[in-house]
């Protein structure tokens, strides 16, 4: 309750329209002033300009350890006024409406014990075990490639595509571990985090680690929402929601028709060379420096690589190391896209637990196989944790699962790689098959009518 009478005193509706330079965001309560801090702030200005007028307590917990919050006290400028759902009403419409915000009141606070309750028991901590076995399985992988792709032998192409599949193992678990590293969820030190990103993104995988830190806080803060997540797709090329059709041409539009079958190539051969040059074209200006220098020695540690092989055996090294890198790209897509896309309003009202289990789906692995994803198989977990380590998200997933089953949340899990990629393809097949019916609707004046559209939907439950 704020009972402060020196401060402002702000309602959700004038906290909603209050002047956009302000930059207003409520914090558990609290209201901060974050226009002073939009060119400072780690994750990007347009994550602090898309919470603008709203309340961001859970996001912020998701993004921000507990010892970060007494600097906000800098920034504060008020309170929020206590909201008051209305007992009774004038209708079943008012009635459900008063039963959903209740329903969300509760399934709130109880994600929140369970956050403050994980804090408590230490999963939050990092594990100097569970990094050695990272690391030794990296050193592995790495002296495989290069014993394969240096060692004399009569079976050049044999040897050598082995050489070349360990390589791009290598760079693909290296990039896994550059995620893990922009999530500061390694050794929790945040200036040692980041600079091992550039070594293991950059340098060693040859994505930018600024741009990716960037674009990947937008992605988990703004989860599948509609024109505001930049992993959300890949317009014009793959549009998995029937309104980043809309607009293309009538040329683009036709191709769109047919990406459910281009989009394992695309990914899987296009994918990395495309993120080899936009992660420097998009790369905030403070990394840009940084990371182009750092790409530069992964060209030239690869043209080393590229020298030491046979020239007969050159381009199809180069190409297998980059195809099999290039799965990743199928990995990083099959977590979300056969999920459900929303508009910002529908994911706030639904709250931050809620909006994050729509939105997002596991895949079921086993001990032979978990390694492989670095995590990104418990992907609900780290969605609604993205502080914690990757060890300790299989450690919870019970205690999710049941948080979810209490409240009727939904938990989504695949039953495996290819059954996920499936219900990928089903996903972009459907929002084609739906742009039909959207132009159909059409009247003159480009108004469209009420339009029920079809969606792959996940198996829940394991």
């Amino acid at each position: 309750m704020c009972v402060d009478p020196q401060v402002k005193t702000w309602t959700p509706r004038e906290l909603a329209k209050a002047p956009a330079e302000r930059v207003l965001i409520a914090i558990d309560g609290r209201v901060h002033d974050c226009a002073g801090w939009l060119k400072r702030h780690p994750g990007g200005a347009a994550l602090l300009e898309t919470y603008a007028g709203r309340d961001a307590s859970d996001v912020f917990a998701a993004f921000h350890g507990p010892e970060v919050y007494k600097t906000l006290k800098a920034f504060d400028v008020g309170c929020m006024a206590d909201e008051t759902i209305v007992e009774g009403g004038n209708g079943m419409g008012e009635s459900m409406e008063v039963a959903f915000a209740k329903a969300r009141r509760k399934e709130t606070a109880a994600f929140r014990k369970l956050r403050d309750e994980l804090w408590r028991e230490g999963a939050f901590a990092p594990s100097a075990g569970a990094i050695a076995v990272t690391m030794t399985r990296l050193l592995v992988i790495l002296a495989l490639a290069m014993w394969f792709t240096l060692v004399n032998t009569e079976s050049v192409m044999a040897t050598r595509a082995a050489g070349a599949i360990f390589l791009g193992l290598f760079w693909q678990q290296s990039l896994l571990m550059a995620h893990d590293l922009c999530h500061r969820c390694v050794t929790r030190k945040t200036r040692v985090d980041k600079r091992l990103a550039y070594i293991f993104g950059t340098l060693i995988g040859g994505v930018g680690a600024g741009w990716w830190n960037k674009e990947h806080c937008e992605h988990h803060a703004v989860t599948q929402v509609i024109d505001g997540d930049p992993s959300a797709g890949a317009h014009p090329v793959l549009c998995p929601h029937t309104s980043m059709m809309d607009k293309l041409g009538p040329a683009l539009r036709y191709l769109v028709k047919f990406q459910a079958l281009y989009y394992v190539p695309v990914c899987v051969f296009v994918g990395r060379v495309n993120l080899h040059i936009i992660s420097i074209l998009k790369a905030p200006s403070k990394d840009k420096l940084t990371d182009l220098c750092l790409m530069g020695g992964y060209a030239a540690y690869n043209a080393c690589l590229l020298q030491a092989v046979e020239p007969g055996a050159r381009l199809m090294y180069f190409v297998l190391s980059n195809t099999v890198c290039g799965i990743l790209h199928l990995v990083l897509n099959m977590n979300h896209y056969p999920m459900p896309m929303l508009s910002f309003d529908t994911a706030m009202d639904l709250g931050f637990f809620r909006f994050q289990c729509v939105t997002t789906l596991n895949i079921k692995t086993n001990g032979w196989t978990s390694w492989y994803y670095g995590g990104l198989e418990n992907q609900i977990e780290h969605h609604l944790f993205p502080l914690m380590p990757r060890h300790y998200l299989p450690k919870i997933t019970a205690r999710v699962k049941k948080l979810c089953e209490e409240h009727t949340v939904p938990f989504t899990v695949a039953k495996g790689f290819f059954d996920a990629n499936n219900k990928v393809m089903k996903t972009l097949n459907d929002a084609t098959n739906n742009i039909d019916v959207v132009l159909s609707r059409k009247d003159s004046h480009g108004v469209i009518a009420n339009v029920t559209f079809t969606h792959s939907e996940g198996t829940k439950g394991e």
